[in-house]
């Protein structure tokens, strides 16, 4: 069996984690065999319904699963640790200790833009001060550690500067981001991180 199956809402998470599971040293795990699928429709607010589901039916090829989904997107007005809490509790019927679930809250734009200097790798955002851009267009403030609305202030950013919001551009981030796991902000990111480590430790 493959060591470890992930299941997200789209294309641009598919990105996005591909290249961190790539990247084991900085995650701090070892190397893995590894799946990542993104639903074909539905997105997140189908994970959340029929993820558990999903994940079941692939537990005879894999020997963990992840599912993933943004809080934003998933049509769940709950709390997002409430939303990860009662994902886990489905998955764990089948799975028992060998499956989790991770709601970015509010979605994985917060994570990536935890790395925003590196945004500049991506063609059409070399050149300027990105961050003093989301504080002048006042959708980042210098003196919150996040903007409120993570989604809108990536798409903002891309496309007053042209460029088009792509699996491709997340998959740049994703391959330049600064992994410094005591630097993170976002607690669903770290859950991803540690979840990794407990399962696949060096």
């Amino acid at each position: 069996m493959d060591d470890l199956l992930v299941l997200c809402p789209n294309a641009k998470w598919q990105a996005v984690i591909e290249v961190f599971l790539d990247r084991t040293r900085h995650l701090g795990i070892r190397d893995i065999t590894a799946a990542v699928r993104a639903v074909p429709s539905g997105g997140s607010r189908f994970l959340a319904d029929g993820g558990v589901q999903l994940a079941a039916q692939n537990r005879e090829r894999y020997n963990h699963c992840l599912t993933m989904i943004d809080a934003d997107q998933c049509g769940d007005e709950r709390d997002p640790v409430e939303i990860e809490a009662s994902l886990n509790k489905g998955l764990q019927d089948v799975w028992e200790r060998d499956a989790a679930a991770i709601v970015a809250d509010p979605s994985i734009e917060g994570w990536l833009l935890e790395g925003h200097r590196v945004f500049s790798r991506v063609p059409g955002l070399r050149g300027g001060d990105l961050r003093r851009w989301f504080a002048d267009s006042g959708l980042w403030p210098k003196d919150q550690a996040q903007p409120d609305q993570p989604r809108h202030a990536l798409e903002s950013l891309f496309s007053s500067h042209g460029v088009r919001v792509s699996a491709a551009s997340y998959r740049i981030i994703a391959q330049n981001y600064p992994f410094r796991f005591d630097q993170i902000e976002s607690s669903s990111f770290r859950r991803f991180i540690l979840q990794l480590r407990e399962w696949f430790l060096v």
